[in-house]
């Protein structure tokens, strides 16, 4: 049993050493482990290495049981988080957590106890027999089987509404499940069951578990399908956010740079585009474990079951430049954009699109000179590319790549690099919104006209725009971000676009996607994400302004 309780020498360090054959577990801690349990921390973690330290009266059950699994199989091997993670060491906390993404995906197999409230429950089957079993008579040459479903709404079923066990199953290749009914296997290609008949999982739901789907397109794609995974699953701890979700993240955007409180710098833009789903909490600013939480990431409502979408309409391009007010401020005292990354890509025919965002004045610091009476859309796109041939010249020219510290604000420094501060220099506008009939808001200009929308149900948002004495003819400051098309769906939303010269209409609506923000104290905060007709836009009174955001 001592070689099969051994730690693996897994981590972050560059220097470790990865076993070629071993086995990993997923569990669910439960809210309060007992303290006489085993858990890796400075002064236990060397008398743990030794033969006999690792007595089984102080192991956790579905730990111990986990073991036990692995002995059967002949896996000499097994990582467990609170065995191979020093919990009370930030640093080789930090590197576990780094490596999270090697860790899964190098197991042979990785262990799931998806039945239970604690590491103290057990796995069912392996210590003690499962209650119920699947049995199968022969009668008049039929075989009759009782088919075994899952209890709905089961209070001991919580495996998969945690939010660290979301990435636990991703990042593994191959896993064996152990639920209260049944054991099976799931692979990239197949599941296998024990019993013969199951009501079978869907082979959506097999590819919504893969790191990469073919259906997703771009990485980023990827990102955003396993951030609304994610973030409907409940958090014990705020402040994990980021971390349970760090293994994905970095797999999926390996070579290409940093994130930013949960934002991958590499598509900064798009990553700001997004919204919580229902919306049934304000989007507020928190800090909680040393982690700072800012309105403009999504980890600002991780935790909280509210999923995370994404604004699935095509984007086209930046309309504002971002910068992060850090500590690393050049000696000319200024900050470098964060979205002027070499590797961002538009979706196709952008060209047409900022051309026309540049002629409607959405751009300070370019020009292009055409007019859609007497050109045509290939006519601009020609126009554009021999200016700029591709998205990252262009952008080089049409936003300012760096700004100044003497320009923010008074009183932010670079002091404010652990406040999870960005700022921008953007068009604002000051509009007014109105709950729609049954969710969200429509975002209405001076003259009453609808415009726009909120992105969401926004339903806390609703909760204030009906509470008595709220006034319907306030006025909300909006921000551009970038600029999008959305799918011409009907005869009103059609007469929203750009039609060329030759009668030609562009195959989406051009929409700039806008945040609505409130002031406090000089920094702005973001209460909701909405999107504005381009050439509504156009027509508002607008002014470039200098925003920092928290």
């Amino acid at each position: 049993m001592n070689a099969t309780k051994h730690i693996p020498s897994v981590s972050g360090n560059p220097d470790a050493v990865f076993l070629q054959a071993f086995g990993s577990s997923t569990y669910v801690w439960g809210f309060n482990p007992q303290s006489s349990l085993l858990a890796a921390s400075r002064a236990t973690v060397d008398g743990m290495k030794k033969d006999g330290g690792l007595p089984a009266l102080r192991m956790p059950q579905t730990v111990e049981d986990a073991i036990e699994i692995c002995v059967r199989m002949g896996q000499k091997y097994l990582w467990a988080d609170r065995l191979c993670i020093i919990q009370d060491d930030a640093d080789d906390m930090k590197n576990q957590i780094e490596a999270m993404g090697d860790i899964y995906s190098s197991a042979q197999i990785v262990l799931v106890a998806a039945y239970g409230d604690s590491m103290e429950f057990a796995i069912p089957g392996v210590g003690d027999s499962r209650k119920v079993v699947q049995h199968s008579e022969d009668v008049l040459d039929l075989r009759i089987t009782n088919v075994i479903r899952d209890v709905k709404d089961d209070p001991l079923d919580v495996w998969a509404t945690r939010g660290w066990t979301y990435q636990e199953a991703v990042l593994s290749n191959r896993r064996l499940y152990f639920t209260n009914t049944r054991a099976f296997f799931e692979c990239e290609r197949f599941i296998c069951h024990e019993d013969q008949f199951n009501v079978e999982q869907s082979r959506n739901e097999i590819f919504s578990t893969r790191l990469t789907i073919p259906e997703d397109g771009s990485r980023f794609q990827s990102f955003t399908r396993h951030l609304r995974h994610y973030t409907s699953r409940k958090l014990r701890y705020r402040s994990d956010a980021h971390k349970a979700l760090y293994g994905i993240s970095i797999s999926l955007y390996k070579g290409t740079g940093a994130f930013i409180n949960g934002l991958p710098v590499v598509d900064f833009d798009r990553a700001l585009l997004w919204y919580p789903d229902i919306g049934k909490n304000v989007i507020e600013r928190h800090q909680t474990g040393g982690e700072i939480f800012p309105t403009w990431s999504w980890s600002s409502v991780a935790g909280l079951s509210d999923p995370v979408h994404y604004q699935g309409s095509e984007f086209y391009g930046t309309l504002a430049p971002w910068y992060h007010i850090n500590g690393s401020v050049a000696s000319s005292g200024s900050i470098a954009a964060l979205n002027g990354h070499p590797d961002s890509e538009p979706d196709d025919d952008w060209q047409v699109y900022m051309a026309i965002a540049i002629k409607e004045g959405c751009m300070g610091s370019v020009s292009l000179d055409f007019s859609l009476a007497t050109d045509s859309f290939p006519t601009v796109r020609e126009l554009f590319n021999t200016l700029w041939k591709d998205y990252h010249v262009f952008r080089r020219e049409a936003i300012p790549l760096t700004i100044k510290m003497s320009e923010l604000p008074h009183g932010i420094s670079t002091d404010a690099a652990k406040q999870g501060l960005i700022a921008t220099r953007s068009h604002t506008a000051l509009l007014r919104v109105t709950p729609r009939p049954s969710s969200s808001f429509d975002i209405i200009n001076s003259e009453g006209d609808i415009i726009g929308e909120f992105c969401g149900d926004a339903v806390k948002l609703r909760e204030q725009a009906i509470y008595p004495g709220y006034n319907l003819r306030a006025e909300f400051e909006f921000i551009a971000l970038s600029l999008s098309g959305t799918i011409p769906y009907s005869k009103k939303n059609s007469l929203k676009n750009y039609i060329d010269v030759d009668g030609n209409s562009l195959n989406k609506v051009p929409i700039v996607n806008v945040l609505m923000i409130a002031n406090n104290g000089g920094f702005a905060h973001r209460r909701a994400l909405g999107w504005i007709y381009l050439i509504d836009w156009a027509r508002l009174r607008r002014e470039w302004k200098i925003i920092v955001l928290e």
